[in-house]
């Protein structure tokens, strides 16, 4: 518009007056805060601008730091576009090419701003994080700032009291408690990713530090609280209603300064988790499985809780007693410690080439009589004995004994899904396989009659799952590695009778066991249980508690399902959609029965209406579904999908691929 004329030849600028606010804030927040509460921010400054269209972005800053006239350093701040709530991060764009007009409210601020961030151990911790960049970004800087790896797993959640109140009384007036620790005034460290060393951060205070590792983040127990009446599937399609959108920015979400947010792990699928790399990664995992199974988010059978009260018991006797490896770990591990150890890498999944010794060797195989039942499919009472051939990846049954000459009926394991169904207690040692099938996954369930037969066939159907060999170690890793879990043995026979004095303080089960464990059983009772799991796990120090207790929680059926209240096309009637790291599923909302299940490798492609609020996901076979999430909004099951499809590719030592990662969750490119 400059250079204009009009009829009576004078000059039209093409200038118009822009309103400016100026938020001067701190000198960059490196200088250590004061004792007490964080200051309120200053009021900002509002300048009136004489600017053209033609006028850049960076040349707009430049003109309303020249006319603040303090000199200070700059470099952090932005502006921020009021009306339609978005950064201009592009110095090279012009007012016109934006749309900015003499209507429009700009205010420059800082974009690095002060944040809470309530840990799963129950601390709360003061950051300085940016709101200008796409929340993913942030939550990799306070990864960066806290030395957790792969920060991808993880993002921010609303509080959420907060979130079952509407989120109206999320920004209230009455002032928030102070931090445990304030690590505002922090610089981010160099570097990408989080810290792979298990001594303490440089840059962190040692309290906070040991804060991050120790057991409840140094806090007293405290008891789980009574899980809410009513359905608790339809109460676990709520809980992820109030995951931040990893796209945007904090303040494009109206996140103001020092607002508190959860940091959680949000997509369950885990690389590389070891206890010599992994201090403040491990520490937080496990307090989040705790809680988890605590608040009842994930169901479990009885002697399962068993087994993660006996644990928790340990893990914090082990720091209270002061024992070696109570922070850091020892480095003396037993055989079976060094198999789980394996075992957690292995469980990646992948195969391994043969030596030429054992592609010489004839194949190994497993063959015994099991008890097997496929609801639905066959005319079976229950469970029948039935001769069972496992070899390689392919699963063969028939009439037992089997007769010369007789087919057998034969299922292809390789990319199955394996869910053990165990109660020690009762002696119940099941397996339930969901294999792929053209109509979706067929169900199968096999019976052992004592724990040694049911970590054989369970190590050796996981491996069949991967497409792994039964030969070598490899099984008898595996099978100890089951044998661990469920606290046994290696032998897997009964254990001997706890000491009938503990040399230490009796266990509290009103802080270790779920409420509605509490309720079925008296106290009194639930000890003597406790401590004769503790008395089957041993000693163990503090890194392969966790990992034993880790291992237990990622063996359980419903691990790492995200549940979605949706709506399908032509039903008239709710439905779940359970995503998981490798599966979808299909249940009813009243018994919690899966109906329909798919593997990730059958979803060939999804689509977002954004404008309908609709998912459309195409499977093979020619299968399409058309739904409507009703319990969360539609870009976290949009985030759900890309992200476990994205992160279920990684290799250990090798970057994560962040554009397709950005792309498959929903990124967008700032202005």
């Amino acid at each position: 518009m400059a250079g204009l004329k009009t009829a009576s030849g004078e000059t039209i600028d093409g200038s118009f007056e822009l309103q400016v606010e100026v938020e001067e804030g701190d000198a960059g927040g490196q200088a250590p805060p004061p004792a007490g509460p964080p200051c309120p921010p200053a009021a900002p400054r509002t300048l009136a601008l004489r600017v053209t269209g033609d006028l850049h972005v960076g040349g707009l800053m430049l003109l309303i730091v020249e006319t603040v006239g303090v000199q200070r350093d700059w470099s952090d701040h932005a502006l921020w576009w009021v009306q339609r709530r978005q950064w201009l991060l592009r110095p090279a764009r012009t007012l016109d090419a934006l749309g900015v007009g003499g209507d429009a409210r700009l205010r420059f601020a800082p974009q690095h701003r002060p944040l809470r961030l309530r840990l799963p151990n129950r601390r709360c911790l003061r950051l300085r994080l940016s709101f200008a960049e796409p929340l993913a970004q942030g939550v990799s800087q306070a990864c960066r700032l806290l030395g957790i790896r792969y920060p991808e797993e993880l993002s921010l959640l609303w509080p959420l009291e907060e979130e079952e109140a509407g989120g109206e009384g999320r920004k209230g007036s009455s002032p928030p408690p102070p931090p445990d620790f304030d690590l505002s005034h922090l610089a981010l460290p160099p570097g990408e990713g989080g810290s792979v060393s298990s001594e303490p951060l440089p840059h962190l205070p040692p309290d906070c530090y040991r804060m991050l590792v120790a057991p409840r983040g140094g806090l007293g127990p405290i008891a789980p609280p009574r899980t809410p009446r009513g359905n608790p599937l339809l109460r676990r399609t709520r809980l992820h209603a109030g995951w931040l959108d990893s796209s945007r920015s904090l303040m494009e979400q109206d996140v103001a300064d020092d607002e508190e947010l959860l940091l959680r792990f949000k997509y369950h699928c885990f690389l590389d988790l070891g206890p010599q790399q992994d201090s403040p990664r491990l520490a937080l995992l496990y307090e989040q499985a705790r809680w988890a199974l605590l608040t009842e988010e994930i169901d479990c059978t009885e002697e399962e809780m068993m087994l993660f009260a006996a644990l928790q018991y340990h893990i914090d006797e082990v720091v209270g007693s002061g024992e070696p490896g109570g922070a850091g770990g020892g480095s003396d591990l037993d055989d079976l410690d060094v198999a789980l150890s394996n075992l957690e890498v292995k469980l990646g999944g992948g195969t391994e080439p043969l030596s030429p010794l054992e592609e010489l060797a004839p194949v190994p195989e497993l063959a015994e009589e099991l008890e097997i039942y496929r609801p639905r499919k066959l005319a079976l009472r229950g469970f029948r004995p039935t001769w069972a051939v496992l070899k390689e990846t392919s699963l063969s049954y028939g009439r037992s004994p089997p007769t010369r000459g007789e087919p057998l009926q034969q299922l292809n394991l390789r990319g199955c899904e394996v869910t053990p169904d165990v109660d020690v207690g009762a002696q119940k040692f099941c397996i339930k396989l969901l294999v792929a099938a053209p109509e979706g996954m067929s169900e199968i369930q096999l019976r052992c009659r004592d724990a040694p037969q049911y970590a054989r066939w369970l190590a050796g159907c996981r491996l069949a799952s991967r497409g792994r060999s039964l030969g070598g170690a490899a099984l008898g890793a595996e099978a100890q590695g089951v044998l661990g879990v469920l606290g046994l043995p290696p032998g897997g026979g009964g254990s001997a009778p706890p000491p009938a004095g503990p040399p230490r303080p009796p266990p509290d089960p009103r802080v270790l066991l779920a409420p509605r464990f509490q309720r079925k059983v008296k106290a009194k009772q639930l000890v003597p249980r406790i401590l004769e799991v503790l008395h089957r796990l041993g000693a163990l120090p503090l890194p392969q508690a966790r990992l034993r207790f880790l291992e237990a929680w990622r063996a359980l059926p419903g691990f790492g399902l995200a549940h979605f209240l949706v709506r399908f096309k032509g039903s008239r009637r709710d439905e779940v959609l359970a995503i998981g790291p490798s599966r979808l599923l299909r249940l009813e909302p009243g018994s919690g029965t899966v109906t329909r299940a798919w593997r990730h490798s059958a979803l060939r492609q999804w689509n977002v209406n954004w404008d309908t609020q609709q998912v459309t996901l195409e499977l093979e076979g020619q299968v399409t579904l058309a739904l409507a999430p009703r319990s969360a909004p539609c870009r976290v099951l949009h985030e759900f999908l890309g992200g476990y499809l994205c992160l279920a590719g990684r290799q250990p030592g090798q970057p994560l691929d962040l554009r397709l990662f950005q792309q498959l969750t929903g990124g967008q490119e700032p202005l």
